[in-house]
């Protein structure tokens, strides 16, 4: 079993060090490389998010009707394929339909990637968080890692810049081709006696043990939950440039936030695996402390006139993502079996993508109407609601 989680946390590493790599430089090479607006940047950008969500909903599928290993050796070999073009033919408009064909393989991979941790988990003895927050962290060092190389790589050479990834992803074919048993495996017995047999269904259902309606209302309040606090945290990541910029601090200012976040989070995740997983012993209950504890560092914006001040802010936000966004997973595996759990996995992906696709863009809106101080209160209140909307979510022990 440690061979399949570590063979796994590869694979996730590889996938977000693309995303690092990618999702950096889209907006400038479009607008800046190949002359065109911002608008048009934006809306290629938009359809790249719409693609990926059809491919987490469809990669969900595929995982659990069709083939494990055959969702990503799809979606890399479509990524890869994208990837290679978009290196050595990078004109407009072949670069914005690569870049929606690339949406659409990532969104296949992703998906499997989840559903591929969920079905370890429920291999492992003990508390499967801890499988998800080793996932959550290795994206964020994969994210880093990718984001700060492709700063140098984008000045050196274009063709790098695209090619670099597809040969991530080629790794990443190999790996699949090569140590797919291991991922497979059910046990280590198995997989040392060398046996093809796949999976039973699980004796207990949770929609049954629940009860069909009640099960449903999960399903709502946890894919509203996941989408408004992928609204809020995508501020971050967009209007908060511009109101940090508004204050008088630099660009590299708002930027080092991003580096003391991943940082602090390096710290802060091993705690949440020894620690609050033994305090929390239903998972709907870390969700609803981190949901609130993310919503309430949103208040120290409106008066905040120093550096410090925003740093303690994004500390607060970092300790609630960290208990947030592993455990969420975590929870839709716990409702799922082994008949569904791919299709599970995909909301989290399907419904983060739409709250971090329309949250800048609804910010911006806010902002426009009323102020920044307005936008972060309404976050603050959108966030409380939803962790108090968790306590109607029935789990079972």
């Amino acid at each position: 079993m440690r061979a399949q989680r570590m063979w796994l946390l590869i694979l996730n590493i590889t996938f977000n060090m693309v995303m690092g790599f990618i999702l950096p430089v889209n907006t400038i090479f479009i607008h800046k490389n190949l002359h065109e607006s911002l608008t048009t940047a934006g809306l290629a950008l938009m359809i790249y998010s719409a693609l990926m969500m059809v491919g987490n909903a469809l990669g969900g599928v595929m995982f659990d009707r069709f083939s494990r290993r055959g969702t990503l050796y799809a979606g890399y070999i479509i990524s890869v394929a994208s990837l290679v073009v978009m290196s050595v033919h990078h004109v407009w408009p072949t670069y914005a339909i690569m870049l929606v064909v690339l949406g659409f393989g990532m969104g296949l991979s992703y998906t499997a990637i989840n559903a591929y941790t969920a079905f370890v988990a429920e291999q492992m003895s003990g508390d499967s968080r801890v499988i998800f927050n080793n996932m959550y962290l290795a994206a964020n060092i994969g994210i880093a890692v990718g984001s700060t190389a492709v700063g140098f790589i984008f000045k050196l050479s274009i063709f790098l810049t695209f090619f670099i990834p597809a040969l991530l992803f080629i790794v990443a074919i190999l790996i699949v081709l090569f140590k797919g048993n291991v991922l497979d495996q059910e046990n280590e017995a198995e997989y040392e006696s060398g046996s093809d047999k796949t999976y039973v269904d699980e004796e207990v259902d949770p929609r049954i043990e629940i009860g069909s309606g009640r099960f449903e209302i999960n399903l709502v309040i946890i894919c509203a939950a996941i989408f408004a606090v992928w609204l809020g945290y995508s501020q971050w990541d967009s209007n908060m440039s511009i109101y940090m910029l508004n204050k008088g601090f630099s660009t590299r200012q708002y930027g080092l936030v991003f580096t003391f976040n991943a940082a602090s989070l390096l710290i802060i995740q091993p705690v949440m695996n020894r620690v609050v997983s033994k305090i929390f012993k239903l998972l709907k209950n870390q969700i609803m402390l981190g949901t609130a504890i993310m919503g309430l560092s949103f208040l120290i914006l409106p008066k905040a006139e120093t550096y410090l001040m925003f740093i303690i802010s994004m500390l607060f936000l970092t300790i609630g993502e960290s208990m947030v966004f592993p455990t969420i997973p975590a929870l839709l595996s716990k409702m799922s079996t082994n008949k569904n759990r791919g299709t599970f996995q995909s909301f989290y992906s399907i419904f983060g993508s739409l709250g971090r696709a329309l949250g800048p863009y609804a910010g911006s809106l806010v902002v426009t109407l009323l102020s920044f101080s307005h936008l972060f209160v309404i976050i603050t209140v959108m966030m409380l609601i939803f962790a108090v909307a968790m306590v109607g979510v029935k789990e079972l022990e």
